[in-house]
């Protein structure tokens, strides 16, 4: 077996960063704030159902991919939670950790969420959604057969009107519901090499999200700030180290983190006169110094420098400390 490592999705670490950056009393923070909390709870969601994989018991090879992002030929944008591949069929999952009364209508293909409280939400249709992935596969021409289920990651929600086209079943239905698809396919359709070839082209497929949303910087709390004071206050650079001036916390590594809210916030370069305004540093020898011991690609001379950050940007930093 093969299962990929979920990683966080580039519009939650973007969020992540708005939540540390953005100022508290910005117009749209709660806007913001509820949109990280949705995307948090489905990350985690979908971690849950990672756990599951590990402890299926299947004799034959298989793959299972996470958050493949992958455009159709419209150049719509396909985003699978998960998908698990065997040399027997291909199967679809779209995962929701939400909780409350789950309804379904068929007619108007419309999900509500019903809150103990009362209060009645609507919510994309995850049967559409998954319908929509496995048709796209489809077109794909893949000699296997492709099935595809919504998965309920949250053990407090009541499932009713399910749908009869796509099954939909809690995590813990999961092992079950596979045998059952190992029994509907019983055939090998594909060998061991064919089989990796085919994960080998959907992630040469795969297509990195961009975030659409654009905030403006002065609207983001500038410097380094103190992971031990929920970033709520500035450490300042002396000697090598960053030191928050509230708790007096002190770290090395902490700029790896501030300089990816820099990237993922403002832009993928930078120039020694925007680290200083960003990271609130007063002498542009110690900015050059600090752009220097990371060894940054850049373009121009000295006096118009611009240097380009690696999109591993934590990994790559890491090094050199």
């Amino acid at each position: 077996m093969v299962i990929a490592i979920r990683e966080k999705p580039l519009k939650l670490l973007w969020l992540e960063a708005v939540m540390r950056r953005l100022f508290k009393n910005d117009i749209e923070f709660h806007y913001y704030q509820e949109q990280y909390r949705r995307l948090d709870a489905g990350f985690a969601g979908e971690q849950k159902v990672d756990r599951e994989w590990h402890e299926l018991l299947c004799p034959n090879t298989f793959f299972v991919l996470h958050n493949l992002c992958l455009k159709n030929t419209a150049q719509h944008m396909h985003q699978l939670d998960t998908l698990f591949i065997c040399s027997q069929f291909i199967f679809v999952l779209e995962i929701k950790n939400i909780h409350g009364r789950l309804e379904f209508n068929q007619l108007t293909h419309q999900c509500t969420r019903t809150k103990a409280d009362g209060t009645v939400e609507g919510f994309p249709n995850a049967f559409t959604q998954t319908e929509r992935h496995m048709r796209f596969l489809k077109s794909l021409s893949y000699s296997l057969p492709i099935e595809g289920a919504v998965v309920i990651a949250n053990p407090s929600a009541i499932i009713v009107n399910p749908s009869k086209v796509l099954p939909i079943f809690h995590v813990s239905g999961l092992h079950q519901h596979l045998q059952l698809l190992f029994k509907k396919h019983p055939q090998k359709v594909l060998t061991d090499d064919q089989l990796a070839q085919l994960v080998q082209g959907l992630l040469s497929k795969q297509t990195i999200p961009h975030i659409q949303t654009s905030i403006a910087p002065s609207r983001f709390r500038h410097g380094v700030l103190c992971p031990k004071c929920s970033y709520q206050h500035n450490m300042y650079f002396y000697r090598g180290i960053w030191k928050c001036s509230f708790c007096h916390y002190r770290s090395i590594e902490i700029f790896a983190e501030a300089m990816l809210d820099y990237q993922l916030l403002v832009s993928h370069s930078i120039t020694n006169q925007q680290l200083r305004k960003f990271f609130k540093i007063d002498s542009i020898d110690t900015a050059t110094r600090l752009l220097q011991k990371f060894q940054f690609p850049y373009t121009g001379t000295y006096k118009n420098r611009v240097y380009h950050l690696p999109e591993n940007l934590l990994d790559y930093m890491k090094r050199f400390f």
